[in-house]
């Protein structure tokens, strides 16, 4: 005896939410230098914010450039272990994955990706691109990434009092 086909049920148990299409705006690389410089939360800022501002370098097109923070993180942790496995130099990765993780899952997100030679940087926005999430920036195998001259940042110099309170044999001598 044949059974008639069941129709599917709707998986009731996932709330709906809103689809993640692609944003067909893009981002300029002054905006994405922009947006850096004040994404404070990201250590990588500075050196990623110096290679966009680069001239040689150029966003790319992304064929997919939407993607949920769940998503971009198993995607980021799977490229993170292959560009180790190779021998690449990656910089931010264990930053941006921590950043990914913090994320509700369903969180969409927009990845704006830049290109000079053999480097790479990806930059994940917050879908309406007012918010860095987190950066990485990889070369190819055996290539350095780019040099970067940090900010110089003000040192104290020790007054001549706790030189001497930090001198334990001072009285011996």
């Amino acid at each position: 005896m044949r059974r008639s086909p069941q129709p599917l049920a709707a998986a009731a148990s996932t709330p709906s939410s809103a689809p993640c299409h692609p944003h067909p705006v893009r981002t300029a690389k002054h905006q994405l230098a922009a947006l850096l410089a004040g994404a404070h939360h990201v250590p990588e800022r500075a050196r990623v914010a110096a290679f966009l501002e680069d001239a040689a370098t150029q966003l790319i097109d992304n064929p997919f450039p939407s993607a949920r923070a769940a998503a971009a993180r198993s995607i980021w942790a799977g490229r993170g272990f292959d560009l180790r496995a190779m021998g690449a130099e990656i910089a931010g990765l264990a930053d941006l994955l921590g950043a990914l993780a913090a994320l509700p899952a369903s969180e969409p997100l927009i990845e704006e990706v830049a290109r000079s030679g053999p480097h790479t940087a990806s930059v994940f926005l917050s879908a309406d691109r007012g918010r860095v999430v987190g950066v990485a920036l990889y070369g190819k195998p055996g290539t350095a990434l780019p040099g970067f001259t940090p900010p110089r940042t003000r040192r104290r110099t020790r007054s001549p009092a706790a030189s001497a309170q930090l001198d334990l044999f001072a009285d011996l001598r």
